[in-house]
């Protein structure tokens, strides 16, 4: 057996194969997806967006979409930051 027939054993005889296992964090994740499509998707009437002197008319399924890209962005920005910070001191 080469060393690279290795990677495919399973390690055990019972077929306990090592595998995705999500942790709680990612359960909760995808169940809070799947809440936000379900959401975005059962308002799709059109609705008025006031912005500074422009008023926009946009379908809400597409601004409760942009709203929650741009929260997911900002997220990642400041959790990113967050992250570095650890890691230096």
């Amino acid at each position: 057996m080469t060393p690279d027939d290795r990677r495919w054993e399973t390690g055990s005889e019972h077929g306990n194969k090592p595998g995705f296992k999500p942790t709680g964090k990612q359960i909760a994740a995808a169940v809070v997806l799947v809440l936000l499509v379900v959401f975005v998707f059962q308002n799709t009437d059109e609705t008025s967006i006031t912005l500074l002197v422009l008023d926009l008319h946009s379908p809400l399924w597409l601004v409760l979409t942009i709203t929650i890209m741009l929260s997911i962005a900002i997220g990642f920005v400041l959790g990113g930051h967050r992250a570095r910070r650890k890691q230096k001191g």
